[in-house]
């Protein structure tokens, strides 16, 4: 192919992609180190080409593969659906992008550590249209049950999703708007959280996500009322009536349960007070017109906000399975230094203090092996 040509086919990728994920020009010049966004016009339109370490910069900005960048046809498959629980107002379609690259990344990094088998992950393929509450929170208390979540299902759900069923779980700072999402494809399944939201939210919001994708294949799954079914599945799963209502009972006194017993027992199950009090209402433990009067009492509010502190705990900027993976295929030579520092996203410089973040040294020998007992 021509030098031109090849400038100009390369100039019409880089702008269709930039338009999809909703960069600029501006933006993208910043992002790859131009000066001025009047380069990416030209290099958009074939009057200027691009040498190897500027399309590296433009795959990571583009969030694609280098080799889906040079190559003469881009893949021409469809995204895959991203589901959101509240949508983030601002870059939708470019927080996906870095999403999914995330997502295959994961994935390449699995394939190259050897991936190993996980559990059957529960699938349900019902017209969600016709679903109704009661079965969506037996459906919750069902799963629970199936994944063996045990007491106090928040503390071991994340867990189970990644290490029992490869559930891939990425955080990002999603800003106040957005909450949380979940996608399938061929690189398997994943959830995306909002780090800016509390921990007991982000439990409950990984529960509605669980239902999103054990439902992804049935019929309406997209639909606006599935969201209201997935919150009744969380609320079951995360808080099991087998549980939830002996624990209850046995704090009861002739007078009732107390506020602070209330507070405390929202604390244990790593849910929030809001949550609990209503899954409460749910199981005829607690009647509807009480637990309004307790959500506007001010001092129950002050004394729930006081507590949440002790409880707050923000998640690293990378999984942790995905940064083991990645450096375990790295040990076994099947990704390259540089490649490591790009998916760990630190500098070659910085990469041995990012892996010591994550409990990890790579001068450590982690081929030795010990015997076996007799």
């Amino acid at each position: 192919m021509e030098p031109i040509e090849e400038a100009r086919r390369l100039g019409e990728k880089i702008r269709a992609r930039r338009e999809q994920i909703g960069l600029s020009q501006k933006t993208l010049a910043e992002q790859v180190g131009f000066s001025a966004h009047q380069i990416i016009s030209q290099i958009e339109t074939g009057q200027r080409e691009l040498k190897v370490w500027e399309l590296v910069r433009f795959a990571d900005a583009l969030h694609v593969a280098f080799a889906d960048l040079v190559h003469t046809n881009m893949p021409t498959n469809p995204q895959p659906l991203v589901l959101w629980r509240n949508e983030p107002v601002e870059n939708k379609p470019l927080r996906e992008a870095e999403f999914l690259e995330r997502c295959r990344r994961f994935a390449h990094v699995e394939m190259l550590a050897g991936r190993q088998p996980y559990k059957q992950f529960p699938a349900v393929r019902r017209d969600l249209a016709q679903l109704a509450w009661n079965e969506a929170r037996d459906l919750g208390q069902d799963v629970w049950r199936q994944m063996g979540l045990g007491d106090r299902p928040a503390k071991s759900l994340v867990t189970a999703l990644e290490e029992q069923y490869g559930i891939q779980v990425w955080y990002a700072d999603l800003g106040r708007d957005g909450s949380a999402a979940c996608v399938k494809g061929d690189f398997g399944q994943a959830i995306l959280m909002n780090t800016t939201e509390a921990p007991w939210r982000r439990n409950f919001s990984f529960g509605h996500e669980l239902f999103h994708l054990i439902t992804w294949d049935s019929p309406n799954c997209s639909e606006p009322v599935v969201h209201k079914l997935a919150n009744a599945f969380a609320s079951s799963l995360l808080l099991p009536s087998d549980v939830v209502t002996p624990e209850f009972e046995r704090r009861l006194t002739p007078r009732g349960i107390s506020l602070a017993d209330l507070i405390t027992l929202a604390r244990e199950f790593e849910v929030s007070t809001e949550a609990l009090l209503w899954r409460l209402v749910n199981l005829r433990l607690l009647d509807h017109d009480v637990v309004e009067r307790v959500l506007t009492n001010d001092d129950f509010c002050n004394v729930d906000r006081t507590s949440m502190a002790s409880s707050w705990w923000s998640p690293p900027p990378l999984p942790e399975r995905f940064v083991r993976l990645a450096f375990l295929a790295y040990k076994k030579g099947k990704l390259s230094k540089a490649v490591l520092a790009d998916y760990l996203g630190a500098s070659l410089i910085d990469l041995k203090t990012r892996l010591l973040e994550y409990g990890l040294d790579e001068t450590a020998d982690y081929d030795a092996s010990v015997p076996a007992a007799a």
